[in-house]
C-alpha cells in the first residue's frame, strides 16, 4: 500500500468522526461512500472557518480542526484515484471490524 500507517490512521480517525457525526451505519457503506466521506473530511480539515461547508458543533466549534492543505493532502503519500481506494478499502474493513 502506498499510504504509510500513520497517515492511514489519521485518515481513519477523521473519517470515523464524520461517520459518527452523520450517524451512518458503517456496515452499510461501501468504498465509494467512503470516498465521498473522505472528500467531506478533507474539505472540513482544509477549508477556512467562514466556508459554509465546514461542519461545526452546536457550540460553534469546528467538528475537525483546520489543517493547512500543504499538510493534509486529498491524495496523501502520492496516491491517485486508483490507489486511494486501496487505503479506503482498508479503512472501511477496519471500521467494520471495530463496530
Amino acid at each position: 500500500m502506498k499510504i504509510d500507517n500513520n497517515t492511514l490512521q489519521i485518515m481513519q480517525n477523521d473519517i470515523k468522526v464524520m461517520i459518527n457525526f452523520f450517524k451512518l451505519d458503517v456496515n452499510k457503506l461501501d468504498v465509494y461512500n467512503l470516498n465521498n466521506i473522505w472528500f467531506v473530511t478533507w474539505c472540513n480539515r482544509t477549508y477556512e472557518d467562514n466556508n459554509g461547508n465546514v461542519i461545526k458543533k452546536e457550540n460553534g466549534e469546528r467538528l475537525l480542526s483546520f489543517i493547512d492543505r500543504d499538510k493534509y493532502d486529498l491524495y496523501p503519500c502520492g496516491t491517485n484515484d486508483t490507489t486511494i481506494f486501496t487505503a479506503l478499502n482498508k479503512i472501511l474493513k477496519n471500521l467494520q471490524q471495530t463496530k
